[in-house]
């Protein structure tokens, strides 16, 4: 009787490590108690249960540097045989400029603001420009460094990553009548170039000694990201930088709204390195502490003044040209 009794004991414990009761190792149990999730941990007060985490997931782009540049213009009624050279997306190779003639040369950091009127053809709603030089990067149609130095590369998948956040919101709990039984609840919330309201440029101002000219040029662009902290702090970042050059062709091929004729479009080629139409200031210069001036002792903390010492630069700019001529 005895000898059955053990056998009826061994074959329950038996079947209940197989179903991975709690208490028996092994078979999917845990030999150590449960935790509460309510509780205290050594003196702490006790954190409210997650509902459910979420990651950030970003699929596999890839890089297509050798795609040609897609056209994106607006439907014209008119012949084809006629076509302006804005139609035909050719690049306007910049005048022949050679090391010697080079006398002077000053690199200057600006800002295009979108929201300015002047600047209000950035986001017209048919070619935003904004999603040109995302897609450019985000896509892998073009090179996109991390810095504008342009030594280090980024993937279009890191910059969706690091540019994506963790979102934590309490809601509700299922099934609970209590308003106050909350639970917290993550999801992702990634980045899109309709949030982009500034843009920085990176160029050379160039003195061109065979033509007596001094004139620009951009070296490179990058959206800035405004990341709103509360309490009235704004942290900007950039996540990545393009070389002009590498956009140019795809620029060539996309319209800028022009209010008053819409016969007479230029594309983002010709408004951007030829004509220059846009508004922008000046946030930083070339100088040995490298430094933006917003981040200089001097003007930290005080915009206004900020502004006025980039005026006060470009002033200084003007003056040196003038300077150089006779009368």
């Amino acid at each position: 009787m005895k000898k059955l009794l053990i056998v009826l004991t061994l074959f329950s414990v038996a079947s209940a490590k197989s179903q991975g009761f709690p208490g028996f190792p092994g078979f999917g149990g845990s030999s150590e108690p449960e935790k509460s999730s309510g509780g205290a941990s050594g003196g702490g007060e006790a954190k409210p249960p997650v509902a459910g985490s979420a990651d950030i997931v970003i699929p596999e782009i890839g890089t297509h540097y050798d795609d040609p540049a897609k056209a994106h213009y607006e439907p014209e009624y008119v012949n084809q045989d006629t076509n302006i050279v804005n139609q035909q997306g050719i690049v306007i190779a910049r005048p022949y400029l050679r090391a010697e003639d080079v006398k002077y040369r000053k690199r200057v950091w600006r800002v295009i603001d979108t929201r300015q009127k002047m600047n209000k053809c950035w986001v017209w709603p048919r070619q935003p420009v904004r999603q040109i030089f995302w897609e450019l990067a985000t896509k892998g149609l073009v090179k996109a460094y991390r810095t504008d130095s342009f030594n280090i590369l980024i993937t279009p998948e890191d910059i969706l990553r690091i540019t994506a956040d963790i979102k934590t919101v309490s809601k509700q709990r299922e099934g609970s009548e209590d308003p106050d039984d909350l639970v917290d609840s993550t999801f992702p919330v990634y980045f899109t170039w309709e949030e982009i309201n500034k843009f920085e440029i990176m160029e050379d101002w160039v003195f061109d000694f065979k033509h007596g000219e001094l004139k620009p040029i951009i070296i490179g662009i990058a959206p800035i990201r405004e990341i709103d902290k509360g309490g009235g702090l704004v942290v900007q970042s950039k996540p990545y930088w393009l070389r002009m050059d590498d956009c140019r062709p795809t620029l060539a091929k996309s319209e800028v709204f022009n209010r008053t004729n819409d016969a007479m479009r230029l594309n983002w080629d010709q408004y951007m390195n030829l004509h220059r139409m846009f508004d922008s200031y000046i946030v930083k210069t070339s100088e040995w502490n490298d430094q933006y001036i917003y981040d200089q002792p001097d003007y930290k903390q005080n915009g206004l003044a900020a502004l006025l010492r980039a005026e006060e630069f470009k002033n200084q700019m003007f003056i040196w040209e003038h300077d150089l001529w006779e009368y």
